[in-house]
């Protein structure tokens, strides 16, 4: 379960920076910064999956 938490958690994190990105919160220098941790987390997120560690659920 601990890793379906970690890919919450990194998702969760993506969608904040997609929100700050949107609202033209940040300078370009902050965005830069944000766009490459989204990079950075959606690359964990990935890995997480490749190496099976993440649950597949359903939904209906």
């Amino acid at each position: 379960m601990a890793n379906d938490q970690e890919i919450h958690n990194r998702l969760a994190r993506v969608e904040e920076i997609i929100e700050q990105l949107d609202a033209d919160e940040c300078g370009l220098d902050e965005g830069i910064r944000l766009h490459e941790e989204g990079q950075e987390l959606l690359v964990e997120v990935r890995e997480i999956l490749d190496n099976g560690r993440g649950e597949v659920m359903e939904l209906e």
